[in-house]
């Protein structure tokens, strides 16, 4: 008797997970724009806890959506984070565990491989308008430019200022950037464009900021408004930046069809981790798998499909973006790759509690250093050999 009734709860459950994702796809399939910026720590925004930097539009965002305090990015840098990000995959697996940088003649011809299937690949492939605005930074050359990862449409640049100076529009150069402090104000005018010209049909926005990575050039309009120097007064900027987003959708009657995600790519600097207290609560930064290097902020805004206020304290991957756009979109994960992602919807709506992993592993290039699981993290030892290039460099 016990075991057929485990068998009927087992089966309403599953039934309820279905109806709860696919009730999210009738109609017009729901609009996500992914918000990415670059080197912001856990502790950068006022809703996480900040003194230095007011960001009253994200702390909005939060108070409306859910606000995860458990959000883990698959990599302590750019590359290898993005590269996760975009597949669901560990960025081992992705084949692209390491920093790359034009600067260096053996990256120049390393990025994300055309056979990985990214986000927009997913949307693309099932009827989406999908854009990319910012930065790139998963490969120099033409075979690895996101036209060629599922974008429909390209402005933004190939990697950091100190790196590539090149500013593409779809595939055409149209410039070398000089001038940084307009930066993110481009990026948000070409972000609400996609949104304008798109928003009678779905579509994925990958709006993937350069800022607050150095080097830091503030707008004039913010320069000096904040408590945190000029990596407060950037920070302030992509909070304006964040709101503008927001209100265009209002502005077009599609925030209830919209979610949006904004979060870190990676922890911050160690110098900012020591002036602004941007790892937060946590030891570490950018560069090492200490949690200040992997734990960031991480916001989902949908109203009337997530829960206004929820704090949510379960670990969650930037890895579970993808599988978890793809079931509220109704469209099928990839079948012949190994995921490391998954479907965290239940978490973010509260209904679940439990980690979609029994552990969550820490790496450095390909150098596993920690594995965390429940409360606990074991940090392995280290040696010289499993320090990477980009530490030894600074």
């Amino acid at each position: 008797m016990r075991a057929k009734s485990f068998k009927i709860l087992t089966g309403f459950a599953l039934f309820c997970i279905c109806i709860s994702t696919s009730s999210l796809t009738a109609g017009k399939p729901p609009n996500v724009i992914l918000i990415l910026t670059d080197d912001l720590g856990y502790g950068d925004l006022s809703c996480y806890g900040s003194e230095f930097i007011d960001t009253p539009r994200i702390d909005k965002m939060a108070s409306r959506g859910v606000r995860a305090t458990g959000y883990l990015t698959a990599a302590n840098i750019c590359t290898p984070s993005r590269a996760a990000l975009l597949t669901g995959s560990y960025p081992q697996r992705a084949g692209i565990p390491n920093g790359i940088s034009p600067a260096r003649p053996e990256h120049r011809h390393l990025g994300l491989h055309p056979n990985e299937v990214t986000i927009p690949e997913l949307l693309k492939d099932n009827g989406y308008a999908t854009g990319m605005v910012g930065k790139w930074h998963l490969g120099f050359d033409e075979v690895f430019h996101p036209l060629n990862q599922g974008f429909d449409s390209y402005y933004g640049m190939p990697s950091n200022f100190n790196h590539d100076k090149r500013f593409f529009n779809d595939r055409e150069v149209i410039e070398e950037v000089s001038d940084l402090s307009l930066l993110t104000s481009n990026y948000t005018k070409k972000a609400v464009e996609f949104i304008t010209n798109n928003q009678n049909q779905s579509f994925f926005l990958y709006l993937a900021h350069n800022y607050p990575h150095v080097p830091l050039k503030p707008n004039p309009a913010y320069a000096g408004k904040s408590r945190g120097g000029d990596y407060g007064d950037i920070i302030e900027e992509l909070d304006a930046s964040t709101g503008v987003i927001l209100d265009t959708l209002e502005e077009f009657d599609i925030a209830e069809n919209t979610l949006v995600i904004f979060t870190s790519d990676n922890g911050p600097l160690t110098r900012y981790a020591g002036e602004y207290d941007s790892s937060g609560p946590f030891r570490g930064s950018k560069f090492n798998t200490f949690e200040g290097g992997h734990r960031v902020p991480a916001l989902f805004h949908w109203p009337s499909h997530l829960p206004a206020g929820l704090v949510c304290d379960t670990p969650i991957s930037s890895m579970d973006i993808l599988p978890t756009i793809a079931a509220i979109t109704g469209i099928q994960v990839p079948n012949d790759r190994v995921l490391d992602g998954e479907n965290v919807w239940q978490i973010l709506t509260g209904e679940s509690a439990t980690p979609p992993r029994e552990t969550d592993y820490y790496y450095n290039d390909n150098n596993l250093q920690a594995i965390r699981k429940d409360l606990w993290k074991l940090h392995l030892p280290r040696t010289a050999e499993d320090i990477p290039w980009w530490q030894k460099a600074g």
